[in-house]
């Protein structure tokens, strides 16, 4: 296996992939990136946590489907209670933006809608549409969105562990797939999810281990030959007013 060296205290994305050709991995550490991102906006608590785990899914998503172009994520709330919106971008950077049209919170459960949006080679977009389980978790809802519009089995896990202020702790996810054309795919699925029973709820594991993707790679492909294929730093990053970030986001909300 390949394990090329970088700062392990830094956000950064990690790739993989089994000698086997079975599992694909993507793992981040999203912490600063999202302080950043929530710190902009001054949130803090649930909103904070939400928010950030719906870029931290951006970020893997581009990672997987679009690593050279950039991506975005629409989370529109139930009942017209605001929405959620996060842009990740080939260099790097990512921001994000919680918005409530109200005093309430961001509704996620039933009701809410997820908009995957990536760019395509050509310049056009990609664009596809689920509805929110009904616990709101954005994992479960962008898992659903991965085996019915990109016909991808996926298990992922993204979340934020927060300190006891309300502030960011630790932020991270991953992402595994195992790809289409593997001939043993049934029982390598099988035994990945498994696997993968212990890393559902990763919040405690991303506090305790600084969010660290190389403990993320290592744990969940112990035992199976694996080569790294790319680690890339990451970063929260905006230039602009919130008026703008607003303004350019808008677009993404669903209908």
């Amino acid at each position: 296996m390949s394990n090329p060296q970088s700062d392990p205290g830094a956000d950064r994305v990690l790739r993989a992939m089994t000698d086997d050709g079975a599992f694909r991995l993507v793992a981040a550490r999203m912490t600063d990136t999202v302080r950043g991102v929530v710190q902009a906006q001054g949130l803090s608590g649930e909103d904070a946590r939400q928010l950030g785990r719906l870029v931290t899914a951006a970020v893997l998503y581009r990672e997987t489907m679009a690593p050279t172009l950039r991506v975005q994520i629409a989370l529109q709330g139930a009942d017209g209670s605001g929405h959620l919106l996060a842009d990740s971008n080939p260099e790097g950077w990512s921001r994000g933006l919680l918005h409530r049209r109200g005093e309430g919170p961001v509704q996620l459960g039933e009701g809410a809608m997820l908009q995957m949006i990536r760019s395509l080679p050509n310049g056009d977009l990609h664009r596809g549409v689920v509805q929110m389980p009904e616990s709101g978790d954005i994992s479960e809802a962008f898992m659903s969105y991965m085996h019915s519009s990109e016909q991808i089995a996926t298990m992922v896990a993204v979340d934020v562990a927060l300190d006891e202020g309300g502030g960011v702790a630790a932020a991270g996810g991953y992402l595994v797939q195992i790809l289409p054309e593997y001939k043993e795919r049934e029982g390598a699925l099988a035994v990945m999810t498994l696997r993968l029973e212990d890393f559902e709820h990763i919040a405690e594991l991303l506090r305790e281990h600084d969010a660290s993707p190389d403990y993320l790679l290592e744990e969940i492909f112990y035992g199976m030959d694996y080569t790294q294929l790319g680690d890339a730093p990451l970063r929260f990053g905006c230039n602009c007013s919130k008026e703008r970030v607003m303004a350019s986001l808008r677009t993404l909300s669903v209908e």
